[in-house]
């Protein structure tokens, strides 16, 4: 009889690699409904699985792996293998306690689209192209009109809305209001953890021409630092890189320490009105003093890929022409899918075939 293996999830089942793991393996697919009929199942029909593939929300919406569920897993259960590079959803310590392994994907796969996201929201923090689809209209279908109607406007910080006077002369177009559209090159981007997104991140922003500065830990030994390929400053916290930060990355995990990293202490005390990208986690920013930020003309821009309370985004964030929202995807490639697909059945197999798993995280 073929081991058994539970996926939690979809994947894309036409993968040679898949085919191949499914000759080895019993392949039993799986939507849970609800706690109470996943914990009925692990003690009927899924009692003799020996491993769990959780594509990329997994366990996520029904509270993670952890208590009632873990309680209730099988004891022929020897690996849980996820998708995802963030691991905080799965009591990983608890799991090992009961000897089973909690496997993740390594960020490989995630940093280039991720970094993408990044590249893009930074373009238009500085340039805010995205203003002006919603003042070219057709029923204001004039280009150099248009331009010259944002110039003389005046931007509501508290709305996040920028105005448009009457005006009908010409402008270059190299303002919004008394905002200017700037380029990225020569400014100071501020990347908050510098692992290998972080760094992917750092060479985006640096081929646009800006000046990488970095908060990690530790700062880079001379040859990691050499093997960037561009210039990165370290500073040991965002405070100590106050006067380096018109732009603000955001790339670090959740854990208690970077829990509201960015604060209304830190927003205030950051030299000048600057700009804001969150592709980490949603609870390193209080969006409460994000909001009040950008109503009060500190925060310049904020480009959200995760939130503080997720699934659900601040409610005052929405609406305003100084955000851009995107619902968790910056890692969301047809090409990342499936790499991250095929690292977990790689964890599997290795575990099922006596390994410590390839990327254990506990």
């Amino acid at each position: 009889m073929k081991p058994q293996v539970l996926f939690i999830g979809d994947l894309n089942t036409d993968l040679p690699e898949y085919a191949a793991f499914a000759q080895k393996y019993e392949c039993l697919q799986y939507r849970i409904s609800t706690v109470e009929d996943l914990v009925d199942a692990f003690s009927t029909k899924f009692n003799n699985i020996q491993a769990i593939y959780g594509a990329w929300l997994g366990f996520v919406p029904f509270g993670g792996f952890k208590d009632q569920i873990l309680a209730a897993a099988p004891d022929s259960l020897k690996v849980v293998a996820i998708c995802s590079v963030g691991h905080d959803a799965y009591d990983g310590a608890a799991m090992a306690a009961r000897g089973v392994v909690l496997t993740n994907v390594p960020s490989t796969g995630a940093a280039e689209p991720v970094a993408d996201l990044v590249l893009y929201n930074a373009l238009l923090s500085f340039r805010q192209f995205h203003v002006y689809p919603s003042h070219l209209t057709p029923s204001n279908n004039h280009t150099v009109k248009v331009r010259a109607q944002l110039a003389a406007g005046s931007f509501d910080s508290a709305s996040g809305t920028a105005g448009r006077s009457d005006n009908f002369g010409y402008h270059y177009g190299h303002y919004i209001n008394e905002r200017p559209l700037l380029s990225p090159r020569g400014h100071s981007a501020l990347v908050v953890g510098f692992g290998n997104i972080g760094q992917t991140i750092g060479s985006r922003l640096a081929q646009i021409g800006m000046d990488v500065h970095y908060v990690k830990r530790t700062p880079l030994t001379p040859a990691q630092e050499a093997a960037l390929g561009y210039k990165a400053h370290y500073h040991a916290s965002v405070l100590d890189a106050k006067d380096h930060a018109d732009l603000v990355v955001i790339a670090c995990p959740a854990t208690p320490e970077t829990r509201h990293l960015i604060n209304k202490e830190v927003i205030d005390a950051i030299a000048r009105p600057f700009r804001l990208i969150n592709i980490g986690r949603g609870v390193i920013v209080d969006e409460d003093a994000l909001v009040a930020g950008l109503k009060a003309g500190k925060v310049l821009f904020a480009g959200l890929d995760v939130y503080e309370n997720e699934p659900v985004v601040h409610p005052e964030l929405f609406g305003r022409q100084d955000v851009i929202l995107t619902p968790h995807i910056g890692a969301s490639t047809v090409e990342n899918f499936d790499y991250t697909a095929v690292q977990a059945l790689k964890n599997i197999d290795d575990v099922l075939l006596g390994g410590a798993g390839l990327t254990r995280v506990n």
